[in-house]
C-alpha cells in the first residue's frame, strides 16, 4: 500500500496539525477538479482516483489520530520521502521521534513501510545502490513482525532468483549459446564486489544459510570461468575473494579457501605474460600470428598518418584501461571457448574439479503467515 501524505490532495505543504476544516477544504477542492476534467478518475502520485477512492481516504483522515500521524511524518522529510517515493539517499536517517517507538504508530505505518520497503530494495539490487541500502539498514523498520516478514521474504526472492541464474550457468553447455543462455554480463553483475557488499549488509541471521548457497555457487561459477581460458584466471579469482567474504559458515569459507589456493598453484596471468597453448598445432601457427600481427601494425601505422589524433587518443585509453576491467571479447570467451585448456608458463593444464561431494546441503523455507489486519 502506497503512502499518500494529506498535501498530494491539498496541493500545500504539511507545515503543523492538520485539523478537520483543512480537510473539508482538500476534498471539496479535489471533488472540483474530477468534476472540471469530465473524467472519471483523477491522477495522484501517479495513482488514478475515483470519486469514492478520494471519499474513503478522506474520512480514513478522520479517524482517531490518523491527523497526528500524518503530521509526524510530514515533520520528518527522509521518512516522509520513503513512504511517498521510496527513496533513501548516503546517511540519511528517520528522526527521532518518540511515536516510531509506539506499538499503535507502528500498526498504522507498516503497511506503507512495507511497501516501500519492497520496492527500495529491489531498487537497490536491479541498480546497485550500496549507500542506500546502508542507510536502510542503519534506520529503524517501522513494521508489524508480519508485515517485517512479507518484507524480507521479497528480498530473500530476489536472491534466489540470483541463485537459479548462476545454477543455470554451471548447468549449460559452455561452447553453444543456446536460448535462455545465461550471459556473461549477467554472470559479472551477480559477483561484483558491490553486489556482495550488498548481501553482507542483511541481517546474517536471517540470511546466513542463504550467503552460504550464493557462496557456494559462485565458487562453481568461478571454477567453469576459470577452466574455460587462462584470460579469464584473473577475474574468477577476484570473484572467489568475494565469495569467501560472502559465506558464513567455516566449512563453507574452507572449502572455497581450498579452491582458491588451488587457482592460484596452477597459475595465474600477469600483464606482459604471453600465453601458450598445451597443443602442439597452436604452438606451430604461432610464427603465422606474429606475420599477421606485424602486417596489422604496419596498416595502423599508415592510418595514424591520416588520423593521427584519433587513433593517439585509443592508444591512450586502451592503455589506461583498469586491469580488472573485463571487456566484451573476454565476456565472449567465457561462452565460447574453443582453443583448449590454455596455460601460462609456467603453470598446470589440469583443470579444477567442482567439489560435487562435498557439496553442503542448504535448507531455507520462507515462512508464511497470516496478513495483518
Amino acid at each position: 500500500m502506497q503512502y499518500l501524505s494529506p498535501s498530494t490532495f491539498t496541493g500545500e505543504t504539511i507545515s503543523g496539525p492538520l485539523d478537520k476544516k483543512a480537510i473539508q477544504l482538500g476534498r471539496k477542492k479535489l471533488f472540483a477538479e474530477l468534476e472540471l476534467s469530465g473524467e472519471t478518475t483523477i491522477d495522484l502520485q501517479g495513482k488514478p482516483f475515483t470519486k469514492n477512492d478520494i471519499i474513503k481516504y478522506f474520512d480514513d483522515l478522520l479517524k482517531e489520530d490518523a491527523l497526528t500521524y500524518h503530521s509526524a511524518i510530514g515533520d520528518d522529510p527522509v521518512l516522509l520521502g520513503f513512504l511517498e517515493h521510496s527513496g533513501m539517499g548516503k546517511k540519511e536517517k528517520f528522526g527521532n521521534n518518540p511515536l516510531y517507538k509506539e506499538e499503535q504508530f507502528i500498526q498504522w505505518v507498516s503497511p506503507y513501510f512495507c511497501h516501500s520497503f519492497a520496492a527500495f530494495t529491489k531498487g537497490c539490487f536491479q541498480q546497485p545502490d550500496e549507500d542506500g541500502m546502508t542507510s536502510l539498514m542503519s534506520n529503524s523498520l517501522l513494521m508489524t513482525p508480519g508485515d517485517t516478514e512479507k518484507a524480507w521474504n521479497t528480498v530473500i526472492r530476489i536472491i534466489m532468483d540470483n541463485i537459479a541464474t548462476l545454477e543455470r550457468f554451471i548447468a549449460q553447455d559452455k561452447k553453444r549459446k543456446a536460448a535462455g543462455s545465461v550471459t556473461p554480463a549477467q554472470l559479472k553483475a551477480l559477483m561484483e564486489f558491490n553486489y556482495i557488499r550488498m548481501i553482507q549488509l542483511l541481517p546474517q541471521g536471517r540470511f546466513a544459510p542463504i550467503r552460504d548457497k550464493y557462496a557456494y555457487c559462485m565458487m562453481n561459477a568461478c571454477i567453469d570461468v576459470f577452466n574455460a581460458n587462462v584470460r579469464n584466471r584473473s577475474y574468477a579469482r577476484n570473484w572467489m575473494e568475494n565469495a569467501i567474504l560472502l559465506a558464513v559458515s567455516p566449512n563453507v569459507k574452507d572449502q572455497l579457501s581450498k579452491k582458491l589456493q588451488e587457482m592460484e598453484s596452477l597459475g595465474m596471468p600477469e600483464p606482459g605474460r604471453g600465453v601458450s597453448n598445451s597443443s602442439s598445432s597452436s604452438s606451430s601457427t604461432a610464427p603465422w600470428k606474429i606475420v599477421l600481427i606485424i602486417i596489422i601494425a604496419i596498416a595502423r601505422i599508415a592510418t595514424c598518418r591520416s588520423d593521427s589524433s584519433s587513433s593517439s587518443s585509443y592508444y591512450y585509453k586502451s592503455q589506461n584501461s583498469p586491469i580488472y576491467k573485463i571487456d566484451q571479447h573476454l565476456f565472449d570467451s567465457l561462452m565460447h571457448s574453443q582453443e583448449g585448456t590454455t596455460e601460462v608458463e609456467p603453470g598446470s593444464t589440469t583443470p579444477i574439479k567442482k567439489a560435487v561431494a562435498d557439496t553442503p546441503t542448504f535448507i531455507y523455507k520462507i515462512k508464511r503467515h497470516p496478513k495483518h489486519k
